[in-house]
């Protein structure tokens, strides 16, 4: 590897994606009092000159997407990376699966970090998996440093997702829960839960924007939303769900700022000027049989965030992707929340998600007696209430219909995902047939600060009563076509009891 002549340090690009959509949604939270524009970092966006996809790479190579408008590829001004051996690598913090590092390398599928001291950079197998190479170098040989000095670099934060380099395995980035609730919220946390840590500065790169560099509300400053997600390895191509929901995530959080393994084959092509070397200044690399592997949480529950989402983090962290999405679609940023489930505006905002055309549903009794215990809430004006089967409307609709609702309603299924783009401190009520109950969305509950309430038929599980539940309990009977039963007299005393406590002032 070594014998390869270097390429010219005259040629190399910084990548820089999705500068202009990231600044229109500051400008927004700047207007709407949800951010200071003193707080805010970013890397510097000089002039960018806007290249098509089609000029990167073949027509042929291009994936379907179910956006009808293709983004563009920013290529920034010439940027080189810092020399490895004056400011080598650093772990910052996170944990297996969600690996926090700044100054990474990338080539031929190895991820390569430089540091004196190996002892401070994660073993392999607790950072990535499958295929992915690992090298930790502390006396590299010259002709290694010099192509590493000559990369293409990926400015600001990324996230790089090693999901498909297990080839024998299904990546899970289809899953619109994994991707957008494992993958982009998990990721998120990560930066999060390591931006408050001291770092050492003695080797940490000042080029990098400030850890917290966005006030979510006042006097709560949190990471600003990663530059670009980087999904690389080939097995992984297909990562678009049918329903379109994964790429709308990406499109809404990271606007321009993906990389598919089309765009990066192509960087890493060896006839490249950089050598198909790329660099990444701040990089959360995220591997979910890592976090199975070495995190007993995530493997008792089966979900390979929630380790992640135990440590530490400030309130409010998500509120600048959320944001990011909220712009992207159209959608009012809602004002804040005067306290843990209270209502947005006067009355409650109550969505029921209608899942009556799919194979897990209500019984017909029951979606007709919760239809009427809704309709009679919004009649004496004790709410208002959305009802709506999400595959029927476009993708801009489900985003303003959620973004301003206090009370998400729904039977278990990808449709509650949809909490991700709810302001933190609502309420989510799942629906689980009797006996059964899988913790996806009580996760990600937890993690925004949603009140969670699980309910069979005419019971209201607590949080002692679920937690004491085994794995994966009574799961089968989600994917036996069963119907799912619910009491109306329950559930109007409950939603009756949910929506006054909500409307009630906060002192």
């Amino acid at each position: 590897m070594d014998s390869k002549p270097a390429a010219s340090t005259g040629s190399c690009f910084t990548l820089l994606l999705g500068a202009g959509h990231r600044g229109k949604v500051l400008a927004l939270l700047a207007f709407s009092g949800i951010v200071s524009t003193s707080f805010i970092f970013f890397p510097p966006t000089n002039t960018l000159s806007e290249i098509s996809r089609t000029d990167v790479v073949s027509e042929t190579l291009k994936p379907t997407s179910v956006f009808p408008n293709s983004p563009k590829l920013d290529l920034g001004p010439d940027s080189l990376p810092p020399d490895p051996i004056a400011r080598p690598s650093i772990h910052l913090g996170g944990l297996p699966g969600h690996q926090v590092f700044e100054n990474v390398w990338v080539h031929e599928g190895t991820i390569y970090l430089f540091n004196p001291d190996r002892s401070r950079i994660p073993a392999k197998g607790r950072v990535v998996s499958g295929q992915t190479g690992w090298e930790v170098l502390n006396r590299p040989m010259e002709g290694l440093v010099d192509r590493a000095r000559n990369a293409s670099v990926l400015d600001g934060t990324t996230l790089f997702v090693n999901d498909g380099a297990k080839t024998d395995e299904w990546h899970y980035l289809s899953s619109y829960y994994h991707l957008a609730s494992e993958i982009v919220l998990g990721g998120i946390a990560s930066l999060a839960s390591v931006a408050s840590l001291p770092h050492p500065v003695s080797t940490s790169d000042p080029a990098l924007p400030a850890s917290l560099g966005v006030e979510a509300r006042p006097g709560v400053a949190v990471p600003g939303v990663p530059d670009r997600i980087v999904i690389p390895w080939k097995a992984a191509e297909g990562w678009r769900d049918r329903e379109g929901w994964g790429e709308m995530t990406l499109r809404g959080v990271f606007g321009n700022g993906i990389i598919e393994p089309y765009i990066w084959s192509d960087l890493s092509r060896e006839d490249t000027p950089h050598g198909g070397w790329v660099y990444m200044r701040r990089a959360v690399i995220i591997d979910r049989w890592a976090s199975h592997r070495h995190n007993s949480l995530s493997e008792s529950l089966n979900k390979m965030a929630a380790s992640i989402f135990s440590l530490p983090h400030p309130p409010f962290f998500f509120t600048p992707a959320r944001s990011s999405m909220l712009d992207f679609f159209g959608a009012n940023i809602p004002r804040h929340r005067l306290g843990p489930s209270k209502c947005l505006y006067d009355i409650p905002n109550i969505l029921y998600i209608d899942r009556q055309g799919t194979d897990r549903k209500l019984s017909s009794d029951a979606h007709a007696g919760l239809a009427v215990v809704l309709g009679e809430l919004e009649s004496m004006g004790k709410a208002k209430v959305v009802h709506r089967k999400m595959e029927r409307i476009s993708h801009e609709e489900q985003i303003r219909n959620v973004a301003d609702v206090d009370i998400l309603i729904g039977v278990h299924g990808d449709g509650l995902t949809h909490q991700l783009w709810m302001s933190e401190g609502g309420v989510v009520i799942e629906l689980f047939p009797p006996e059964t109950f899988l913790p996806e969305y009580q996760i990600i509950a937890d993690v925004l600060h949603h009140e969670y309430i699980p309910v069979w038929n005419d019971v209201a599980l607590s949080r002692e009563e679920w937690d004491a539940l085994p794995r994966q309990h009574g799961s089968s009977a989600l994917y036996d076509g069963r119907e799912v039963p619910l009491d109306p007299v329950f559930m109007r005393l409950l939603l009756e009891e949910v929506v006054q406590r909500m409307s009630a002032s906060v002192l």
